[in-house]
């Protein structure tokens, strides 16, 4: 399996990605010649090696374009191209946080969502750029460092802004950060967004280094203003993400509660919530309550079964898990629209097949079959 870890020593921003990534041994031909499929009339792109202290790496020099974009523009362009399906996908996964992020800061709704500077054609060559380059290296899992964020206000299309900007601070809510004495902008909205969609959480598992380079940012401070990239294999086993298991054991509460709390535990953002007989010391009978969550949840869930059960403390564990690539959609039967949840192995291949319960529960009591045979019914014709 092959890893990337991020490793912002002083920003992080789409075009220092792909320096870096560039240095590391993508070939630059494999980005422009990915850019050039795109209807555009693209800025001038030059890489450039660059030295600051003891420190040699790649710069990425883009010219000016006057070219603007929509975000449906964007998803089009992208949705269009003839590339491999992971490069659109990621580019798009890439885009899509960015916009849910001013979504939120700006209080509107995704599809009202009107970017300025990140509007400019910069933003889907980093999306681009940096999605064919995790293709061209093959990279199963992505790791990242502490976010550097700057202090004080810069200046942006919406005024003067606290820095870090709100659609940053959105971005990197849940990730790990550095606050530096720095009155500039160090981790960019495309850049966290980066560190957002391929991050796969806090614990990075070891590996074997096999390439490694830097990307330049545009200003030069004190300490280099360079993202550094290192490309690893490990074999260990594949996994999609690392999630957290928090547990407490209950002897003094009334079973007839755990239903409801557990329901508000799944309410609140848990990825699933168990909960089962135990025997406890002495001979007494207990309950165990087990929810699993993204890391940026288990604060928040921890805290709640604190304050819906009868423990005094909760343990929680760091653990990996995998999952099939899946997708939902509703289908039309003879007895009306269902949810079909459909998973694939990593080739696209299907594998299995899951009609959502909640749809045949609703079908089936509205005309008065059993759930069985509904179930039965619609998978002879799905």
């Amino acid at each position: 399996m092959k890893l990337l870890y991020l490793d912002p020593i002083l920003g992080i921003s789409g075009d220092m990605c792909i320096a870096a990534l560039i240095d590391a041994g993508c070939p630059f031909h494999e980005l422009s010649g990915l850019l050039s499929r795109l209807p555009l009339d693209l800025p001038a792109m030059t890489p450039e090696k660059k030295r600051q202290g003891a420190i040699e790496g790649t710069y990425l020099r883009i010219g000016k374009s006057p070219v603007h974009l929509s975000i449906g523009q964007m998803r089009e362009m992208i949705g269009g191209l003839d590339v491999e399906e992971r490069v659109k996908t990621d580019a798009l996964g890439i885009l899509e946080v960015l916009v849910v992020a001013e979504s939120k800061a700006h209080g509107v709704p995704p599809e009202e969502v009107h970017f300025h500077e990140l509007s400019h054609v910069d933003t889907i060559i980093d999306c681009l750029c940096v999605a064919g380059a995790m293709a061209f290296f093959k990279v199963d899992e992505v790791f990242c460092g502490p976010l550097p964020q700057g202090r004080g206000f810069i200046q942006t299309a919406h005024g003067i802004m606290p820095n870090p900007p709100p659609a940053t601070c959105e971005i990197v809510s849940g990730l790990d950060v550095v606050f530096l004495d720095e009155e500039r902008e160090l981790t960019t909205p495309t850049g966290a967004a980066i560190a957002r969609y391929y991050g796969k959480g806090r614990r990075r598992p070891p590996f074997r280094v096999i390439g490694y380079g830097y990307g330049f940012g545009t200003f030069e401070a004190a300490r280099p203003n360079v993202l550094r990239v290192f490309l690893g294999e490990t074999d260990g086993p594949p996994y999609d993400e690392e999630i957290w298991v928090a547990e407490a054991d209950l002897d003094d509460m009334e079973p007839e509660y755990l239903g409801a709390v557990a329901d508000r535990i799944r309410a609140e953002g848990a990825l699933d919530v168990l909960y089962f007989p135990i025997q406890m010391k002495k001979g007494r009978p207990g309950i165990r309550i087990s929810l699993l969550a993204h890391p940026s949840r288990l604060s928040d869930l921890v805290e709640l079964v604190l304050t819906e059960t009868t423990t005094f403390g909760v343990r929680f564990r760091p653990e990996f898990r995998s999952t099939l690539p899946r997708k939902e959609e509703v289908r039309d039967t003879s007895l009306g629209p269902v949810r079909i949840k459909t998973g694939f192995d990593r080739s696209g291949k299907r594998l299995k097949s899951h009609v959502e319960f909640e749809d045949v529960k609703k079908m089936a009591d509205k005309l008065g079959m059993s759930y069985l045979g509904l179930l039965e019914a619609l998978k002879k014709e799905l």
